[in-house]
C-alpha cells in the first residue's frame, strides 16, 4: 500500500486516537490496523512527526516497555489512566487491546477523536 505522506499521517492519526483512555497498541499492532503490517519503524517515525497532536502514550514498543527518553511523561500519563506500569517500564499484557477488538475497529472506521 503506498500512500501519501498526508494520507499516511492521517492514516496512522485514526487508528492511534481510536485507542481508548487506559488501553494500549504496540507500534506493530498500529501499523497492521493502518494497513501497514510489518512497517512498526514507520509507525514510529510518523508519531515522532505528529505524535504531539495523539494519545501517543497509548503506543508503546512489541516487549511492552516504553522508549527511554519519553518514559517518566508516559508512565505519568498511563498510570493517570489507569494502566499499570512496573518499575521496569513494563506493561502488562491485559492493558493491550486484541486487534480484532471489534469496539477498536468501529472507532477507527468512525474516525475517533
Amino acid at each position: 500500500m503506498t500512500l501519501s505522506r498526508d494520507e499516511l499521517h492521517r492514516t496512522v492519526a485514526r487508528v492511534v486516537r481510536a485507542i481508548p483512555r487506559g488501553r494500549v497498541l504496540s507500534y506493530s499492532r498500529v501499523a497492521v490496523l493502518a494497513g501497514l503490517p510489518g512497517r512498526a519503524r514507520l509507525i514510529g517515525k510518523v508519531m515522532g512527526r505528529i505524535g504531539s497532536q495523539l494519545p501517543w502514550w497509548r503506543v508503546l514498543r512489541a516487549d511492552r516497555t516504553m522508549a527511554e527518553e519519553v518514559r517518566l511523561k508516559q508512565t505519568k500519563r498511563l498510570r493517570s489512566e489507569g494502566v499499570k506500569v512496573g518499575e521496569s517500564g513494563r506493561v502488562p499484557r491485559s492493558a493491550f487491546l486484541p486487534i480484532g477488538d471489534e469496539t477498536l475497529h468501529r472507532r477507527i472506521r468512525r474516525g475517533a477523536r
